[in-house]
């Protein structure tokens, strides 16, 4: 329940110029961070951090949540514009967004994700504000047998990503999932690194992600002269109130968009899940129950409805579980965990009980942010969606030297930027042969995921398997896939009754 005299007091709190000035600093420049490839969400926040050794606990926690909501949102603008998503977060919006780009419906894709973004992210401010404890006293009930569901849930949307070659989209997922098995397994062997000490910790997401994604679309962009056809001639051109128009957009799939944000706010509360899987868990979903779920993938708008409304929707799940329980539900709540702590606060219980204005004003803020996300949303999709209409000679040298720096500034590691390379010519060679370089990425995003909670579950259950069964969460999970598998074939298969009748 809402203390509404506690609540007030926090509004009353957020009531000044560094207030107001730190929001505006944290939203525009995490959505600048998010933009760039390889620059997390995570950075952002731990870039800023030092930034708040000076100011009060409320001022610093404003910046850093401001800069969280904003990060994991401008991932999306290179995600739509370049095939180069900016956060992982951010990957399953590519999809669909770049296939509207070079339709020449970019503006429409950058309003879309920026309406869907907003939405998505204030509705979970909102569960955060009334529904913090239960929603996370139920998210920490999730152990390794969950975690490892949640995982082949995500998963599952492997079997319909290609187009229309079920064989090659299993191969190419496979060939992900066993990348991510590369390096020490949680029982400490070593698997797969091939001697080269980099691969120690398994081959890191960000590279793979740029080098599958972005680096290979590279040697395509070789061979035509714009990223749209017709380059600058072309009549889409730069068009603030297109994007503003079809930000409202969102709402024509109210059904997408509601569940969405239920998905994306309870994965973000699951320690260590995050927004990329609350992002593919969710395109999943909506691509299996749409009556467009063919046409995903093909520039398709409910696709980016789905992913960014779920992937800025688990950054309220993710405020839920750190706040009220004290346990971090992904890297960036850990270092806003860590910067409570610099102020002298303990998150939990203790929190709720002394800090409790602090509590509602950090809330409050992450709702200011939203408003402020909007106008940054804006702002940095019409200035950059001129980028649609500079040649390809400009770009690709341009692109390939971000990917290269955005590679390389995750770890401070060339192994990192070469490992790039290599992914992005594996990724031009799938592409040339119609493997779907998306399925290989999301092996690679979740298989770790799945890989480490199968063994930890193996572990501490001593290879009896039936907990997956036993265990009322996991269960529920497990009949989740399977409806969600068969029901859309049923389904279509009634519809070609009816159309046959007819």
């Amino acid at each position: 329940m809402v203390e509404w005299s506690a609540l007030l007091n926090g509004v009353a709190a957020l009531i000044s110029w560094q207030i107001m000035y730190v929001l505006l600093s944290g939203v525009f420049f995490g959505v600048l961070c998010g933009a760039i490839p390889g620059f997390t969400a995570c950075m952002a926040v731990a870039v800023l951090l030092p930034v708040t050794y000076g100011m009060s606990p409320l001022v610093g926690m404003t910046l850093l949540v401001s800069t969280y909501a904003g990060a994991i949102y401008g991932g999306s603008i290179t995600a739509i514009l370049l095939n180069c998503p900016g956060t992982p977060a951010a990957a399953c919006t590519a999809f669909d967004g770049y296939e509207m780009t070079k339709q020449g419906k970019h503006n429409e894709a950058l309003g879309l994700a920026i309406g869907s973004s907003v939405v998505g992210g204030s509705i979970s401010y909102f569960f955060l504000l009334v529904l913090m404890y239960p929603i996370a006293a139920f998210a920490i009930k999730f152990g390794s047998p969950e975690m490892f569901i949640l995982a082949i849930l995500g998963l599952t949307i492997i079997a319909s990503i290609g187009k229309g070659n079920f064989a090659k989209s299993i191969l190419a997922g496979l060939f992900g999932l066993l990348i991510s098995t590369v390096g020490i397994s949680p029982t400490g062997a070593i698997r797969a690194n091939f001697g080269l000490v980099g691969l120690m910790d398994g081959v890191p997401i960000v590279p793979a992600i740029i080098g599958f994604l972005a680096f290979s679309e590279l040697f395509s962009m070789l061979h035509t002269e714009f990223i749209v056809e017709g380059g600058d001639n072309s009549t889409k051109k730069k068009n603030i109130f297109t994007i503003i128009k079809y930000s409202f957009y969102c709402f024509k799939y109210p059904m997408t968009l509601i569940k969405s944000i239920l998905i994306g706010t309870f994965i973000g509360a699951v320690p260590a899940a995050g927004a990329s899987v609350a992002s593919f868990v969710s395109y999943n979903q909506a691509k299996q129950s749409s009556k467009n779920g063919d046409n995903f993938g093909k520039g398709e708008m409910e696709g980016i409805v789905a992913s960014e409304s779920a992937n800025n929707a688990s950054t309220g799940g993710a405020l839920c579980t750190m706040l009220a329980i004290g346990i971090p539900g992904s890297g960036t709540t850990a270092i806003l965990l860590g910067a409570l702590m610099l102020h002298g606060l303990q998150p939990g219980p203790r929190l709720f009980m002394f800090q409790m204005e602090l509590v509602y004003g950090i809330i409050i803020a992450l709702f200011l942010s939203q408003i402020i996300l909007f106008i940054a949303g804006v702002t940095f999709s019409y200035y950059l969606s001129g980028i649609v209409n500079i040649s390809t000679k400009i770009l690709v040298p341009t692109i390939a030297l971000l990917s290269i720096v955005g590679s390389f500034a995750l770890q401070n590691s060339i192994f990192d930027a070469q490992l790039m390379f290599v992914f992005g010519l594996i990724g031009w060679v799938m592409k040339k042969n119609d493997y779907p370089v998306i399925a290989a990425v999301l092996g690679i995003i979740l298989g770790p995921i799945a890989d480490s909670n199968l063994i930890r579950t193996a572990i501490r259950y001593r290879n009896d398997f039936t907990v997956f069964f036993t265990r009322p969460v996991s269960l529920v999970l497990i009949i989740f896939i399977v409806l969600s598998m068969v029901l859309p074939i049923i389904v279509k298969k009634i519809d070609i009754k009816k159309q046959k009748k007819t």
